[in-house]
């Protein structure tokens, strides 16, 4: 794909400015991160936003059913995308899926270009709002290997882990949101209950550790809980990897 240099003037952006790989494997998941990503810059004109080249491939395998059920490892595919992406252009990727990053040192220690770790950024955003008291919303893969937990404890954070019913209940909409990319009407008592319970039991933030659960943002502001939102985290932080201009980068809660 052609690079194109700024020609000045009128039509301009920083020489330096990188360009996005985005290695998406679900589809709604990884359209709200691109949704987020360009709300976040303040543009007035096309070429203000930054290139992006993105890969949403949902035949990469299952994260969760080879970390359940043995079946086949997508770390291979992972780093042929970042690597293919990189040739296209690319100079920092992202792979939107928390669970993925379970897998984190088979698919991005080789990479030809810098990735993101989501699960860091979003650690980092949480203790950059203030985070005291965090509980993690994950899918049941990451709930396992409590990789939010252990991190977020090794960065003085407390943690809540949830319990085996409120994972159940994580893991039924994060199913839901794959399908409909919103929470269903029949699943949204519950899921005020469990959150009114976090903020009863002293957690100040939940941790949106699933890209499909950036829906939750408005159900946490109902009950009065922080809400870090994973996709957010991460496409906040690729902006500051790429060189867009800090003037142009809105921060705090998008519309």
């Amino acid at each position: 794909m052609p690079r194109i240099s700024p020609p000045g003037g009128a039509v301009d952006w920083p020489e330096a400015e990188g360009v996005l790989g985005v290695v998406g494997v679900a589809p709604w998941a990884t359209i709200e991160f691109c949704r987020v990503f360009y709300q976040s810059i303040d543009a007035s004109k096309d070429w203000h936003f930054p290139r992006v080249v993105l890969d949403i491939n949902t035949k990469i395998p299952s994260r969760g059913r080879h970390l359940q059920l043995g079946e086949t490892d997508p770390s291979s595919a992972i780093a042929a995308t970042i690597a293919e992406l990189a040739s296209m252009g690319a100079t920092v990727a992202v792979v939107v899926c928390n669970t993925a990053h379970i897998l984190y040192d088979r698919w991005a220690h080789s990479a030809p270009i810098p990735v993101l770790d989501i699960i860091d950024e979003t650690l980092r955003c949480a203790l950059e709002r203030g985070a005291n008291r965090v509980t993690p919303l994950v899918a049941a893969s990451l709930a396992a290997h409590d990789l939010y937990g252990k991190r977020a404890e090794a960065l003085g954070l407390s943690c809540h882990r949830l319990e085996p019913r409120e994972q159940d209940l994580i893991n039924a909409l994060i199913a839901g949101i794959k399908i409909s990319g919103r929470v269903a009407a029949e699943s949204e008592t519950a899921l005020h209950a469990m959150l009114e319970r976090l903020r009863v039991g002293g957690v100040d933030t939940v941790v949106g550790g699933c890209t499909e659960l950036s829906v939750l943002d408005v159900h946490c502001d109902r009950v009065d809980l922080e809400f870090v939102d994973s996709n957010l985290a991460l496409a906040r932080a690729a902006l500051g990897r790429l060189g867009v201009p800090a003037e142009i980068i809105r921060h705090g809660r998008l519309a």
